[in-house]
């Protein structure tokens, strides 16, 4: 059998044909809902607003930011959701009904409920755009209602303040203290490095000294090799001037005629006077009276021996006065002149080698050793920068540390304790979040009008059925 097709007008009627029951279902929900709303316990909400505020003693200061967002000033968005959920931890929650007992609100912290239950109740919102928390307790009338409610979120944003204030000044305090240790080590460190500096440019020079030091080196080497020079071109001139004069003394002789005298010849003379006497003698002899012819002829022979040695001996002799030449003198006395100077030439070539000679090692040395010196001087010259650079720096954050310290301590004309400023204080409120009765009823009556709807459709399906079988 084919479906019949329904139109709305059909439920229309059919709502109207149980109309009774739809009505009496959505009053009976409604009822229920309003006898449950009624008996439920009231329960009553307070809020505290706070602000996380930044210290205006660190704006100026070079390093502020660090102190700001790391010790209490700055309020980043990780700081903010770790202060919300501090106000729900247990610890926080007994500290808070703990001093509501000593300011004398015992009375009140009886009535409070478990903490277990605290920490499904207490709420702190951050607010996305801005640098605020929502702190909010909700209680019922048996746990204190609304008074309570504004003294516990009161106490813990007051507590969250001290907390605050005393971390921080812990906080500075071992910063403090860690900067001064800091500082003496870098004092210590920096004297240490300004020591080896020190002994450094003792034992190898600075560059203020080596450029001194290898300019006179290099002019002393200059100096020494030009009168190495000159010294050997001296000895060079003496060597061939030397040479010369020996050359010539070869060519000239020792001894020159000073003088010459032309005389007789002493034995021409003396056979002369001897041939005299021979022949005086043979006159003599030929006159006497007895002398032989024999006595005669020896003498005659004689006489005509000498006769022949005369003619062979020159009657006249020359005398020649010689002496020592005054070229071959002169010449003899230049080189006893220039010897000595050949030996002074050749003993400072010798010196002026050695000198030379150590010098270029002494420069050589130096030079090696300048670009390795030069950087261990540079590089100890940058440690001892870094490190001062260092100091002023850890020098700025101990003042830095220091004004905070002094400004956690001075009281403030607004609310602010430990970097965070209550804004709005919690008040007691009488009227209360829960149970909102319109709400209930609004749902109740949607609810029933549901339930009631269901109900129709049920009986009318059912009235169907029993149609069809009876047919």
């Amino acid at each position: 059998m084919p479906q019949q097709e329904e139109h709305l007008r059909d439920y229309f009627q059919l709502i109207r044909k149980h109309g009774f029951t739809l009505c009496l279902t959505i009053l009976l929900v409604l009822g229920t809902a309003l006898i449950i709303s009624l008996r439920l316990p009231k329960t009553y909400a307070a809020s505290t607003l706070i602000l996380l505020v930044q210290p205006s003693a660190t704006y100026s200061l070079p390093s502020a930011n660090l102190f700001q967002n790391v010790l209490s000033g700055g309020a980043d968005r990780r700081e903010m959701e770790t202060i919300s959920t501090r106000f729900s931890t247990e610890s926080m929650l007994n500290t808070a009904i703990e001093n509501l007992e000593e300011n004398g609100h015992s009375d009140a912290a009886v009535l409070l409920p478990p903490v277990g239950k605290l920490k499904r109740v207490v709420r702190a919102q951050v607010d996305p755009d801005s640098d605020y928390i929502n702190i909010s307790v909700e209680l019922t009338e048996a746990e204190g209602g609304e008074r309570n409610a504004a003294l516990l979120v009161n106490q813990l944003a007051k507590d969250m303040q001290m907390l605050r204030r005393g971390n921080e000044e812990t906080k500075l305090r071992k910063l403090m203290e860690f900067l001064e240790n800091k500082r003496r080590e870098i004092e210590a460190e920096i004297d240490k490095d300004l020591a080896d500096l020190l002994q450094f440019v003792r034992d190898n020079g600075s560059a203020e000294t080596w450029v001194p030091t290898l300019t006179n080196l290099l002019e002393r080497l200059a100096r020494v090799r030009e009168n190495l020079e000159i010294n050997q071109q001296q000895l060079y001139a003496t060597n061939a001037h030397i040479t010369y004069l020996k050359e010539q003394l070869q060519n000239l002789p020792k001894q020159t005629p000073l003088s010459e005298t032309t005389s007789h010849n002493p034995i021409w003379l003396f056979q002369q006077e001897k041939l005299f006497n021979l022949e005086s003698q043979r006159v003599a002899d030929a006159k006497k009276v007895g002398t032989t012819s024999s006595d005669l002829e020896g003498l005659d022979a004689q006489i005509a021996e000498i006769q022949k040695k005369n003619e062979e001996t020159s009657p006249l002799t020359t005398t020649v006065t010689s002496g020592a030449s005054a070229h071959y003198t002169y010449i003899q006395n230049q080189l006893i002149t220039f010897v000595p100077d050949l030996s002074r030439y050749e003993n400072a070539a010798e010196r002026l080698k050695q000198e030379q000679d150590t010098l270029e090692t002494e420069l050589a040395k130096l030079i090696e050793q300048i670009p390795e010196n030069q950087i261990i001087l540079t590089q100890k010259g940058a440690k001892i920068q870094k490190t001062n650079a260092m100091a002023e720096e850890i020098a700025k954050r101990s003042l830095e540390a220091e004004i905070l310290y002094a400004e956690s301590k001075m009281p403030t004309s607004r609310n602010q304790i430990g970097g965070i400023e209550i804004v709005d204080r919690a008040t007691p409120r009488k009227i209360p979040v829960s149970p909102q009765l319109r709400f209930i009823l609004v749902i109740a009556g949607i609810t029933g009008l549901i339930l009631g709807v269901t109900v129709v459709l049920f009986i009318q399906y059912f009235d169907r059925t029993v149609a069809n079988l009876k047919t």
